[in-house]
Formats: structure tokens, C-alpha cells, sequence
């Protein structure tokens, strides 16, 4: 078995979803609308990721991030809530570690 670990970024605008190994490597992906319904559309992204995840791997961990995260992460009992700041940061460190500066251009609001 695969231990796979997915990560929900949940805006106003777009919702996000990846499943990575132990590895950091991208299992499986995807990237659909929020349509101003968080709870949906996070059931489709979960729908979404099933239908390319391999029978292989068993989710160990689940963290959400973006303007809904709280409320995600209790619908989808996440392991890690975090800000979009702290999520930057940890996964662009954890590739390009010499990286100083940050941009990030939402639907709410730019950092």
C-alpha cells in the first residue's frame, strides 16, 4: 500500500485538491469552480480525485487551506488546518528552499 496524503485549498473563487506520496510526489489532482458553495464543491473535488486514485493507496492525512478551510476541514475531519501564508511558505521552502519572497493572488485578497 501507498500511504497517500491530501491537501484541500478551498477559495471563494477555485477549489483545489492533490493527493501526494510520502515523497511529495502528485498522486493525483484536481482543480474545479467553488460556484459560491464550498460544501459542494468539495464533494465534487472529492469525487474528482477518487475516480483517479489508484486502488493502491490508503489516505493517512488530510489538511485543508483557503477562506473555508475551518469548515471543510470539519466536514472531511482534517488532520491540519492552516492559512494560505503558512501553506506557502512550508511548500515552497520544501522545493526551492533559497526562495524569499512570495506572491499570492486570490479571489479575495493578494499577499
Amino acid at each position: 500500500m501507498i500511504k497517500g496524503y491530501l491537501g484541500i485549498d478551498i477559495g471563494s473563487i477555485s477549489t483545489k485538491g492533490v493527493i501526494i506520496d510520502e515523497n511529495n510526489n502528485i498522486i493525483c489532482a484536481s482543480y474545479i469552480w467553488t460556484e459560491a458553495n464550498p460544501i459542494e464543491a468539495t464533494k465534487k473535488l472529492l469525487e474528482n480525485l477518487k475516480k483517479e486514485l489508484p486502488n493502491n493507496v490508503i489516505i493517512k492525512g488530510i489538511g485543508t487551506t483557503g477562506s473555508a478551510r475551518s469548515l471543510i476541514g470539519l466536514m472531511v475531519e482534517a488532520s491540519i488546518v492552516k492559512n494560505e501564508i503558512t501553506a506557502h511558505a512550508i511548500g515552497t521552502i520544501n522545493k526551492h528552499p533559497d526562495v524569499k519572497t512570495i506572491l499570492e493572488i486570490g479571489g479575495q485578497d493578494s499577499k
